[in-house]
């Protein structure tokens, strides 16, 4: 696992190695792009419909464009590739009569008494999570997002972590340093509209502890708890000298067993 620090920002996460890992990945995609546009084109021929205008309905399907001629790479479109969109109802689709009324359902959805209701449930969260840290010294500790995946990072007793629970199950890492790969931060658009970001180093640690959500409790708050007292279970049993200890009764002091 992985974090980047300060995950409230958007960032374009580049998997895998350099400029040639991406220009080989590159080539790979536009291999099965023309190699599923000759299949779907011999079908259109079989059902006699000529070559040209195979190709041109492959285009129309495949290759969508708005309004005013630009690409469009949103993934409400079919794709020539194993793991295509199946979907045509795309904001670039819609004229402006249906792009009103979507903003219109939007608003109306906003201003619902559903929506302030979750406002209200997430702003009671914050709060509980603020009072519980507060009364913890040696604890620093952000949640950075709050659904698939939770996400929290900061720092316990001087040791920086990064927790993440997604699907039923979650992670601790410990002591995080640099991992030598970089995800892109989007920034404000450049004058002329176009994506700008920053290179922000990707942090990795230790993993400590892994288990089921079942293991966390039933809301954020016992997240934390949980995820701190994990930490410092984990930090007393790799720091204690005294192997030993696990011979005696920690109630009574009464011996257990002989030392092997």
């Amino acid at each position: 696992m992985s974090t980047l620090y300060g995950m409230s920002d958007l960032y374009i996460v580049g998997f895998g190695g350099g400029e040639q890992d991406r220009a080989r990945r590159e080539a790979e995609r536009e291999a099965e792009g023309r190699r599923l546009a000759d299949r779907y084109a011999q079908y259109l021929v079989a059902a006699e419909v000529g070559e040209a205008t195979a190709r041109r309905v492959i285009t129309a399907l495949f290759d969508p464009c708005d309004a005013d001629g630009n690409e469009c790479r949103c993934s409400c479109h079919p794709r020539l590739s194993a793991e295509h969109g199946d979907g045509f109802d795309c904001r670039c689709t819609w004229d402006e009569d249906r792009r009103a009324a979507e903003a219109t359902n939007w608003q109306a959805w906003w201003d619902s008494p559903q929506a302030a209701e979750l406002s209200a449930a997430h702003r009671r969260e914050e709060d509980a999570i603020a009072a519980w840290l507060a009364s913890q010294p040696g604890v620093d500790a952000r949640r950075t997002s709050s659904y698939a995946p939770e996400q929290w990072e900061g720092t316990v007793d001087g040791h920086t972590f990064y927790f993440r629970e997604r699907g039923g199950s979650w992670g601790i890492e410990l002591d995080m340093v640099p991992s030598g790969k970089y995800a892109q931060r989007l920034l404000p658009a450049d004058e002329d509209g176009k994506f700008v970001t920053e290179p922000v180093p990707i942090m990795e640690g230790d993993v400590i502890a892994r288990g089921a959500d079942s293991d966390l409790g039933a809301a954020p708050v016992d997240y934390i708890a949980f995820v701190v007292r994990t930490i410092r279970d984990h930090l007393r049993g790799v720091n204690c000298e005294h192997h030993g200890a696990r011979l005696f009764c920690p109630d009574c002091g009464q011996r257990l067993g002989k030392e092997s």
